[in-house]
């Protein structure tokens, strides 16, 4: 009888269904501690020896545990496969997106990946992008009760300009999205130009920055400007370009949200005219500049984390008169808090009174 004909043995499992398997639950299970612990980010790094992985919680990278080598080569390609990346592409970066939950009935959660060679193989970053309506409310983001009415006042404008500044990782991104989910409504027409992409919302017409394939800032907002645009977020304004670009919409009858890297509110004013955009433009466009930080929280409540202390520069009457007449910032300033302006540091020392945050040298050295 051909040997063929024999009846086949049971078939056991290969070893590489076993390992892929282990990968599946090894990924599922950093991302239930990733969302247990609130983490805005999840690290898988090579070592040389081993893979590590780490959480970054209310501002700080913790260790979650480390794996063995061959673990990091199957976890990235698990990753690189669920962000729809090339798995066999190790020499250059790559972006990716991926959706992460805890079960079947817990809301999804958006993650940008990025990863990166290095000397002992990829590393990845996921950032997780908590899209709640908790998340993007605005009353949920630290403003005080002044500073709520001054945001609230300006976007129910339209048209003009609003700015947030602060250096990466201050939450701007979080603050810049309530603002745009708060616009989202049926009768508006709602673009924005990011890079990249960082929240996907309903409603929103979203246009990734792509200079490669001839996006860049200028060509998508002048084209954005034929589209018959109620509002536009601009992920940042960057150079000459993309100022005059903000400002031209701002004044044509469209409200204009982006961000700017500054220090604190005042010195955008300096950075405006830097890029090019003269006094009697930013007072004619302007609503309101905030600028802000996050701190840790002492309480552990079950919103829990960080708390971010803001500042917000609204352009009154004043204001505006005081900036066209070529005032120094100092003698702005003096207007602004006749107005009833607080610095960060005051907002944070408020905080510090309350019981809220404790740290008085940190306070000192990240609001002064």
């Amino acid at each position: 009888m051909d040997r063929l004909s024999y009846p086949s043995a049971p078939k056991s499992p290969k070893p590489y269904e076993e390992n892929d398997q282990r990968i599946i639950y090894l990924w599922q299970e950093i991302c239930s501690a990733a969302l247990n612990a609130r983490a805005s980010d999840i690290h898988v790094e090579a070592l040389k020896e081993s893979c590590c992985v780490r959480l970054r919680v209310d501002g700080d990278l913790i260790r979650y545990q480390n794996y063995q080598k061959d673990e990091h080569i199957r976890l990235i390609a698990r990753i690189k496969i669920l962000a729809k990346l090339d798995i066999a592409e190790q020499r250059i970066p790559q972006d990716g997106r991926l959706q992460i939950c805890l079960n079947l009935s817990s809301p999804i959660i958006d993650c940008r990946v990025s990863t990166i060679p290095t000397l002992f193989g990829e590393k990845v970053v996921i950032r997780l992008l908590n899209t709640s309506a908790h998340e993007l409310n605005i009353d949920h983001i630290g403003f005080t009760d002044l500073q709520g009415q001054i945001v609230y006042r300006a976007l129910n404008q339209n048209h003009g300009l609003i700015l947030v500044c602060g250096p990466t990782g201050s939450g701007k991104t979080r603050t810049l999205y309530s603002f745009l989910n708060h616009l989202n409504q049926e009768g508006r027409n709602l673009y924005t130009v990011e890079d990249p992409i960082e929240i996907c919302l309903k409603g929103v017409n979203q246009v990734a920055y792509h200079p490669k394939a001839g996006l860049d800032f200028g060509v998508i907002i002048r084209a954005l400007l034929r589209q018959d645009p109620d509002v536009m977020m601009i992920g940042e304004i960057r150079d000459r370009e993309t100022a005059a670009l903000a400002i031209t919409a701002a004044q044509t009858g469209h409200l204009v949200l982006s961000t700017i890297h500054t220090r604190n509110a005042l010195s955008c004013i300096d950075r405006l005219e830097n890029l090019g955009v003269d006094r009697y433009a930013i007072t004619n466009t302007l609503l309101f500049i905030s600028s802000q930080r996050l701190v840790k929280r002492i309480d552990l409540n079950p919103i829990g984390g960080r708390i971010a202390v803001h500042e917000v520069l609204e352009f009154t009457n004043d204001l505006c008169a005081g900036i066209q007449h070529n005032l120094p910032l100092s003698e702005i300033k003096k207007i602004a808090r006749l107005e009833g302006f607080t610095s960060m540091y005051e907002n944070a020392k408020a905080l510090e009174q309350k019981g809220i945050i404790n740290d008085s040298s940190i306070i000192q050295e990240i609001f002064t």
